[in-house]
């Protein structure tokens, strides 16, 4: 049977759209997402188009010189113009910028609800994935933090875009597929899993039509015009965007993409290091859920097995495509793994153990970010305040900051004079490895943490976290600690 349309009632609401909306109300007023540092990144080009700039990015002065273009074509456009139409609304600061990320973490979250309720996956199964989304998003350790970075952006199209296939009528598929490929112009990744399941929800659409007997030719003629309609306005828009550069766009994004590592870097990470305690037993109980569906599928209603087919091409796309996003892929793994257990119809004393078994996987693989939670301590604003009066009274100095400078010195209200510390080397580098990287005209104002781990010859130590007895070397103590370099 494939699922039907449902009626919203008032005990979703009561059950999962207002807890949801509070949990990311409470994360927000605790100060989430931290400091990342692709923040500056990301952010750059659309404060300059919200100042009434270009799509460019002043803060990586040396990058945009092995440029084309000079433009911030390293990545699609979209985040940043939407951003930068945020930011136009409602000023550029710390709390606009994390409200901005509050509201696509609530898109991402509601629309997924929907999702579910719509093919019948248990209420809870929302609840769960929202708290992965948040261990991904909303991350504590200063490693894993994507802070301002255009994925959540990227994910609430493609929640928001899937939910709005799942009405077979052409308005909804056209607008379903704009937000698709928006998705993949937000967040190119993405790409990887808007194709499987938008191909997997429109495939479970056709099978219900096929078995209403309706014109199966007409269906896919109408379907397809909405799918070309999409296509055509989201590259309208692109076009719009890089103000008809196509050639120069595709040239900088291919010179940006070219950097990436590929599928090495994913066995690498799951293998070595913390690999096999954080990353590989994840993937293992994946595996093990996927071998278990095949031997059941005859039993498994063909709506959710063809969504779990899609889920698992979508994982194997995302390693092909760019296995440094491993972060996505895990993100998918634990929302499959919650859907398999909450369906499944094992023995009550066999799911508890499993239930059991997943969660100590899953608690495990956050231990880490656990102990950054828990052992990380904050500073006064008095720090961050000397660390402002300095560069007020040094206003004609050209400074290098990072992005916990820009939100704790200058609440993202960045002087002229300022590039970003973390890709001030021409591109493919990114920040200095050496103090005599650092141009003697420039002075750095940067996280402690970050220069003592990555710049070798800085002879910057760093309190490290000590919890329940034990020192953890890679873990900073302050992580927003500043220092002026000059």
């Amino acid at each position: 049977m494939i699922a039907q349309h449902p009626s919203y009632s008032k005990k979703f609401i009561l059950t999962i759209v207002i807890p949801i909306i509070s949990f990311w109300t409470v994360l927000f007023l605790l100060g989430y997402p931290i400091p990342s540092i692709d923040d500056l990144f990301f952010t750059g080009a659309a404060i300059n188009l919200a100042k009434g700039g270009e799509l460019t990015n002043p803060l990586l002065e040396a990058w945009n010189s092995t440029l084309v273009s000079g433009k911030f074509y390293l990545q699609p456009p979209f985040h940043s113009y939407t951003l930068a139409a945020w930011l136009k609304i409602a000023g550029v600061s710390t709390t606009s910028l994390r409200l901005f990320q509050y509201l696509c973490y609530n898109l991402f979250s509601l629309s997924c609800a929907l999702l579910l309720r719509f093919y019948g996956f248990p209420r809870i199964t929302a609840l769960c994935t929202t708290v992965f989304f948040a261990a991904w998003q909303c991350n504590p350790n200063f490693f894993y933090s994507p802070g301002f970075r255009q994925d959540a952006l990227g994910m609430a199209y493609l929640a928001f875009g899937l939910w709005l296939l799942t009405k077979d009528n052409w308005w909804r598929y056209f607008l379903g597929f704009t937000f698709l490929e928006s998705a993949v112009f937000t967040s190119p990744v993405i790409a990887a899993y808007a194709a499987s399941f938008g191909f997997a929800i429109v495939l479970i659409n056709f099978i219900y039509r096929k078995q209403q007997k309706s014109n199966a030719k007409q269906y896919l003629l109408v379907r397809l015009s909405a799918l070309l309609g999409g296509t055509a306005l989201t590259l309208m828009l692109l076009l719009l965007c890089i103000n008809f550069e196509l050639q120069v766009f595709i040239r900088d994004f291919l010179y940006h993409a070219s950097f990436r590592r590929n599928s090495p870097i994913f066995i690498m990470t799951i293998t070595q290091g913390f690999g096999p305690i954080l990353w590989l037993p994840t993937y293992i109980l994946f595996i093990l859920f996927a071998v278990g569906i095949f031997k059941k599928r005859y039993l498994i209603p063909l709506d959710k097995k063809m969504l779990f087919i899609a889920l698992t091409l979508g994982i194997i796309l995302n390693i092909y495509l760019y296995s440094g996003a491993i972060l996505f892929g895990f993100f998918f793994c634990w929302m499959g793994i919650a859907a398999i257990i909450l369906l499944g119809k094992w023995p009550y004393k066999i799911k508890m153990f499993i239930c059991l078994v997943a969660t100590l996987i899953y608690l495990t693989s956050q231990s880490i970010n656990f102990v950054a939670l828990f052992g990380r301590e904050s500073l006064p604003a008095s720090h961050y305040k000397e660390i402002k009066e300095y560069v007020l009274a040094n206003p004609n100095k050209k400074y290098a900051i990072d992005s916990v400078a820009a939100r704790f010195v200058f609440d993202y209200k960045l002087p002229k004079n300022v590039i970003d510390w973390n890709f001030m080397m021409p591109a493919p580098a990114s920040g200095p490895s050496s103090i005599k990287d650092k141009p003697s005209n420039v002075t750095g104002i940067v996280s402690r943490f970050l220069v003592g781990n990555f710049v070798t010859d800085a002879q910057v130590d760093y309190p490290r976290i000590e919890l329940l007895g034990r020192k953890f070397n890679s873990l900073p103590k302050k992580p927003f600690e500043l220092i002026v370099i000059p």
